[in-house]
């Protein structure tokens, strides 16, 4: 154990962390593609095998492994991001990024560096004793876990969001008799909307005017004909 080193301790932890966003997100990612979410089932497991290996030895085998997947994992991350897959269902639209996408990348990014750190010094020095060991595990367990849980708790509200996608909300679609358009106003027709009466001026139809005759008769005299 006072062999290990901070770099591997980290860099096994972090590989868990990578682990763990990646099978929050799988099966989401299983039901928009299956190749995808076996891509990230496959990755979460050897991420959690690499964090084991890493703590027990530091081949050049093990170092560059991790350092080879986690890179090409950073690599395609970033193509779905900018231009986007050239295969699936989603070909050639990029995907959105979110925290759960930066954290993930955020433990590879650490591993591979960490992993070249280790191959660069391969003459590290360890820890003088199993408990100052022990200490840099808790440490680096609880950072890992601190970033780690948010993001799998988003990640079981991950969507994929394409630059691209028609909404529901965009579609046209046929309204039911009773039901009143969202784009007309009260009581118009067809988002016209009716002209409120002047003041001093009613609906009401206005009153015709009754024909008079040429003379008047006086009172208690029959009508005649002249």
């Amino acid at each position: 154990m006072t062999d290990l080193g901070a770099g591997r301790i980290t860099a096994s932890f972090a590989s868990l962390g990578a682990a763990a966003t990646h099978l929050a997100v799988a099966p989401s990612h299983f039901g928009d593609w299956p190749l995808s979410g076996v891509f990230f089932f496959a990755t979460a497991i050897f991420q959690v095998g690499w964090a084991l290996a890493v703590m027990r030895t530091a081949s050049l085998p093990t170092m560059a492994a991790g350092l080879l997947v986690n890179t090409g994992s950073i690599l395609l991350w970033a193509v779905s991001r900018t231009s986007g897959l050239p295969v699936g269902p989603h070909s050639g639209l990029p995907e959105q990024v979110d925290r759960v996408d930066l954290t993930t990348v955020a433990f590879e990014a650490a591993v591979c560096v960490l992993v070249l750190w280790s191959l660069w010094s391969r003459h590290t020095r360890g820890f003088r004793s199993s408990f100052s060991a022990a200490v840099v595990i808790g440490a680096a367990g609880a950072g890992v876990t601190g970033l780690a849980l948010p993001a799998v708790e988003l990640a079981g509200s991950h969507s994929h969001g394409h630059g691209h996608e028609v909404t529901e909300e965009s579609v046209p679609h046929p309204h039911s008799d009773g039901e009143e358009h969202p784009a007309t106003p009260a009581g118009g027709e067809g988002g016209v909307t009716p002209t409120p009466p002047v003041a001093g001026e009613s609906r009401e139809p206005e009153q015709q005017p009754q024909p008079t005759s040429g003379h008047a008769h006086s009172p208690g005299t029959a009508p005649h004909d002249d």
